[in-house]
């Protein structure tokens, strides 16, 4: 391997915990992962807390901030609202469930946990207001889109991407068919 670098520990912990849950993201088992002496692990992060944090805040920008631009360039609320859950459908199956997980057990992943939970509701509320304007509709649908992302991650069913695809198409199809008549 070239020289071992801050961005080879990221991604050997995201292969941990894609594998493993977060049982596996630990300096120790990282280490023998990249088959380096456990001091390497020291020599790029102060400590486990400051691993922790640029592990996460490398998830947060690729499956939120990165997620919700490549969302937000739906041509309508509809398509935006479907880019977002079907993006949900094509990320790391169970990255996201070992990250909720761990969330219960370790406060600095809850703190993670929260704000991407916040920031992506408070996306699917706003593309919502597109297409429900009237009050609590937006909130409503929104909450309900993202629960389906979670719902979808933690069900396993985003394990089958087609499957997955392919109820969220339904939904979206029965929602938008109730969404008509408030328009009127």
């Amino acid at each position: 391997m070239s020289k071992l670098t801050r961005n080879h520990w990221v991604a050997a912990g995201f292969e941990a915990l894609d594998q493993a849950g977060h049982a596996g993201v630990s300096a120790e088992r990282l280490a023998r992962r990249l088959n380096v002496t456990r001091g390497s692990f020291y020599h790029h992060f102060r400590n486990r807390e400051d691993f922790v944090r640029t592990l996460l805040a490398a998830w947060e920008e690729d499956y939120t901030e990165r997620m919700l631009t490549y969302a937000g360039q739906g041509r309508s609320a509809a398509q935006t609202l479907q880019r977002y859950l079907r993006i949900a459908a094509e990320k790391q199956p169970g990255r996201e469930v070992s990250i909720r997980a761990w969330s219960l057990r370790d406060p600095l992943v809850a703190e993670f946990q929260q704000r991407v939970d916040a920031r992506r509701l408070a996306f699917a509320i706003q593309a919502c207001r597109h297409i429900a304007p009237a009050p609590g509709q937006a909130e409503l649908l929104g909450q309900m889109a993202h629960l389906c992302l979670i719902g979808g991650q933690e069900s396993g069913m985003r394990r089958d991407a087609a499957r997955f695809s392919g109820f969220l198409n339904r939904a979206f199809s029965l929602v938008e068919g109730v969404i008509a008549p408030w328009r009127a």
